[in-house]
């Protein structure tokens, strides 16, 4: 066997963590997850997965759970928190706690995968696709986190090759925000937060496991980024027209300026738990910007991606499988 077709897997328990979990075994890797006792297992497959009981907070959890691995896919992550520490204490330490753990097995270690995010390099300023190349400018405290993670990894990559992917908005089965959308669009609600001339990068789930994967399988050396998405760029109203086409129902537009956009995710964030509440609070910053895009041509062209899934095309599957689990 390949020795480089053992793996530990964190956040694999998640929306994106469970897929990939999927795509690995499918791809004859041994999986070992690096999980929480109260991390939910109801996506992942009930055969073919080790499990580690711990957490990045915990270095001999984080030891047991390197035992024997070649490959690090790092999904693990926070995307709420009460507070800037917060986001900070799971994003940046708890990479930092596991890039250290792996340093110690860096005999075995030959190739760590960190899941980053479109966050962390911030928005466009003027609409045009961002490259790996730009200085990142994230402008939230979720952004800042991951961005602080790449550059603690970046470090290591003298003691095993580090890859960052940056994914821009991930949507697919078993996502429950892409849910909130699509359940909007049944009741004939169109919300457009922001200017009509707003663009975004997206990606479907398997087109992101599939990169994932491809990051794992590609020669490599050193510390190299790739944004991930599918290569289109799209507007709110086009997913608005998509959904309306797959629901057979149309929708009432609601444009909402970023002032009232912001005004009305204070409001709400008065009404919930404090830790619910810094989510919130910390979406405003990213929302008050119009451009989240990225250019994919350096995955396309080093790793070999090739997005199958365009916006319409996953939404169909998306939606299908909600309807199978009875979501919508």
């Amino acid at each position: 066997m390949n020795k480089r077709l053992k793996c530990l897997v964190t956040g694999g328990s998640g929306f994106i963590g469970s897929h990939l979990v999927e795509a690995l075994l499918r791809s004859g890797w041994e999986v070992r997850c690096l999980l929480r006792k109260t991390s939910s297992r109801q996506f992942l497959p009930r055969e073919g997965i080790e499990y580690v009981m711990g957490d990045l907070d915990d270095r001999v959890s984080l030891a047991r759970s390197l035992e024997g691995i070649t490959t690090v896919f790092h999904l693990a992550g926070s995307i709420k928190g009460r507070d800037k520490e917060a986001f900070f204490r799971t994003n940046w330490q708890g990479t930092k706690h596991l890039l250290e753990a792996a340093r110690e097995k860096s005999g075995s270690i030959d190739r760590f995968i960190y899941i980053s995010s479109l966050s962390a390099a911030g928005p466009s300023p003027d609409g045009h696709l961002l490259s790996e190349d730009e200085t990142a400018h994230p402008v939230s405290y979720y952004g800042e986190s991951k961005l602080a993670a790449e550059q603690e990894a970046a470090g290591y990559a003298r003691d095993f090759p580090v890859v960052v992917l940056r994914p821009a908005a991930v949507y697919g089965p078993r996502d429950a925000e892409t849910l909130r959308v699509i359940k909007l669009a049944r009741w004939g609600v169109r919300i457009q937060p922001g200017r009509h001339d707003n663009i975004f990068s997206a990606v479907y789930v398997t087109d992101l496991t599939r990169a994932i994967l491809l990051a794992a399988e590609r020669p490599m050396t050193g510390f190299r980024t790739y944004f991930v998405g599918d290569g289109k760029v799209y507007r709110w109203g086009e997913i608005f027209r998509i959904l309306s086409g797959i629901l057979g129902k149309g929708s009432l537009a609601l444009p909402l300026p970023w002032s009232i956009s912001a005004a009305a995710v204070r409001a709400v964030a008065r009404l919930v738990p404090r830790s619910t509440a810094g989510f919130y609070l910390d979406k405003i910053r990213e929302m008050s910007h119009n451009y989240w895009v990225c250019n994919i041509d350096r995955a396309r062209n080093e790793l070999g991606f090739k997005p199958e899934f365009d916006l319409k095309g996953g939404l169909e599957n998306t939606i299908a499988w909600y309807r199978e689990q009875r979501w919508l």
